[in-house]
């Protein structure tokens, strides 16, 4: 009994030793990584250090360039020129805000009449546009002007219309005739259906505005024969003369009735009681 807690209390004693050891290892390594760390700190402190002197000695000088760059640069002599030069720079500034100004205004001018526009095609497109001998125009050629011209699409339109709707243009509307593009080369023919069209569209014309010798006929007419307007004024005046007359006669028949006496009406009497 005695022996085995003697040999119990040596493998206790044994057990401690060992933990006692490791202990003190383990303070060694804590003291060891305590050590490193604080290296470590001291060497992070002294970079910083030296990265805050850096910037300090290089940041006089990054102004420096920034602020005046000419400094750095041009001579002594050359800094009067450097000024005067700033100057005439900044005088000009308002000669290049005009200049900005007119060419803004000149980028947007102001469109044109469809009558004007028509008389500008006539002499930017020559061979196209024509003031006496007429050829017909390419089919679509609104597109192509659309192209070219900087104007909307309903004044190139409308000012076409005045060109198209001309009687010279539609008498060229022949069929078979040929078109022409601006440049005018040949573009197609006038089919029979355009053709068509501008027959009825020509005779609409004429029947709206009757030639001279026509219109002084209708006017002779007028002149020799009375109107129907002129003949009602004249039997209105007939009737109311003959209204007239009647009325004239029956006032005259009355007039010519005299009134009755006293005994002409005692007689009338007596003649109606010895009737009955």
């Amino acid at each position: 009994m005695a022996a085995s807690v003697q040999e119990l209390i040596e493998s206790l004693e044994a057990h401690l030793a060992r933990t006692q050891h490791e202990l003190q290892q383990l303070r060694q390594e804590n003291t060891r990584l305590k050590q490193t760390i604080s290296e470590q700190q001291l060497s992070l402190e002294s970079f910083q250090d030296v990265a805050r002197v850096e910037n300090a000695e290089v940041q006089p000088v990054d102004k420096q360039t920034t602020l005046d760059p000419a400094e750095s640069v041009a001579a002594p002599g050359e800094e009067g020129m450097h000024s005067s030069v700033t100057e005439g720079q900044t005088q000009a500034s308002p000669i290049d805000s005009t200049e900005q100004k007119s060419e803004e205004a000149t980028a947007a001018p102001t469109p044109p009449s469809p009558h004007a526009l028509l008389k500008q095609w006539y002499e930017r497109y020559p061979n196209a546009f024509f003031t006496g001998h007429t050829k017909p125009l390419k089919v679509g050629i609104h597109h192509d002007l659309a192209e070219r011209e900087p104007w909307s699409g309903k004044l190139i339109r409308r000012a076409l219309a005045n060109y198209v709707n001309l009687p010279r243009y539609v008498k060229s509307m022949r069929e078979g005739a040929e078109r022409v593009d601006l440049d005018g080369m040949p573009a197609g023919l006038v089919d029979k259906e355009a053709s068509q069209h501008a027959n009825e569209r020509r005779k609409d014309s004429a029947g709206e505005k009757p030639s001279k010798r026509g219109a002084q006929e209708e006017r002779n007419k007028a002149v020799h024969r009375p109107n129907q307007t002129q003949r009602k004024s004249v039997k209105q005046a007939e009737d109311s003369h003959e209204q007239a007359s009647s009325s004239n006669n029956t006032s005259q028949k009355h007039e010519d009735k005299k009134p009755l006496s006293m005994e002409e009406k005692i007689k009338g009497l007596l003649q109606k009681f010895e009737g009955r």
